[in-house]
């Protein structure tokens, strides 16, 4: 009994974990059969499957029957047998992600990024609780409302002073969210309609950016080491500010964030220390050398001068 039981729970871990991983490289059943087709004409090692296999292994029917098509499945989807057979050791709903660009970025692909977030997030989990080391997220800002560009900031001087992160840049801002039990995960995607997401997993906010440097659609850079400094804090901003739901425009919202966002790599005062209280113009020696100081890009550093009138 204990050995039918233990078979049916291997069925059972191995139909999602095939799923997810196909899911993640974006694959069909049938493309994935015709990978494994061409995978075995290349290499003897390999073994054909079929998608009507692939179908029946998914809903949890069957069971590979061998090493040769464990490996290649494996291999077809960049994974290994090891992940295909890993129990399940955290259970999360991370169907509430939000994807802002979802008008782009089509709904497969938004599948991928999620599964790929449930895996990081899994394996972060669990290597926390091996080594006993949890750190916990205690922000609770549910009693400020943020409707403006500067209640947004209120909260970002708040959070900076609670963390004691003081005026100055944050030179690692990943290791800093990550010490106060915020969970960051990166992944690749080659998609320029998608720069981040974030939700609030079991009370901790978990922050997905995209790393990979990639153009836009006219060849210029887009995603680089400052756009993904302001999208980490844009979406810490969803998470710890506490904007009424009445607020329904969605352009309002993220500005409300890039406020936030703009506010936490560099706080006004500081900012008024170092350009002045008011000026006529700012010379493009002086916006290089806050750039770098601060890791935050030219034009974010003309809007604060805007929204703050200092020009």
């Amino acid at each position: 009994m204990e050995r039918e039981q233990n078979y049916e729970q291997k069925k059972e871990i191995f139909s999602k974990r095939l799923q997810n991983a196909r899911k993640i490289c974006v694959m069909s059943q049938a493309e994935l059969a015709e990978k494994t087709k061409n995978m075995e004409q290349e290499c003897p090692n390999y073994k054909s499957v079929s998608s009507t296999a692939i179908e029946r292994y998914e809903n949890g029917v069957m069971f590979p029957d061998s090493e040769a098509v464990m490996k290649t499945l494996a291999d077809a989807l960049e994974t290994t047998v090891e992940n295909l057979m890993r129990p399940f050791t955290v259970s999360i709903d991370f169907s509430r992600f939000e994807f802002r660009k979802k008008s782009k970025l089509g709904k497969k692909a938004q599948e991928a990024i999620v599964l790929k977030i449930q895996q990081r997030v899994e394996k972060y989990v669990e290597i926390e609780q091996l080594i006993g080391e949890e750190p916990k997220f205690d922000v609770d800002y549910s009693d400020i409302e943020v409707r403006s560009f500067d209640d947004a900031c209120d909260v970002a001087r708040k959070l900076r002073k609670d963390w004691h992160l003081g005026i100055g840049p944050i030179p690692q801002p990943i290791y800093v969210l990550e010490m106060h039990g915020v969970k960051v995960i990166e992944v690749e995607e080659d998609s320029p309609d998608f720069d981040g997401t974030s939700n609030m997993v079991e009370g901790i906010p978990v922050i997905v950016i995209n790393s990979k440097d990639y153009s836009d659609r006219n060849g210029k850079k887009a995603n680089n080491e400052e756009r993904r400094r302001l999208t980490l804090f844009h979406e810490l901003g969803h998470q710890v500010m506490n904007i009424p739901e009445d607020i329904t425009d969605d352009k309002t919202r993220e500005n409300l964030c890039n406020a936030f966002a703009n506010e936490m790599l560099l706080p006004s005062d500081t900012f008024k220390q170092i350009i002045g209280e008011k000026r006529q113009t700012i010379t493009f020696a002086e916006l290089k050398s806050v750039q770098a100081s601060f890791g935050i890009s030219v034009r974010a550093i003309m809007m604060k001068a805007a929204q703050l009138g200092v020009i």
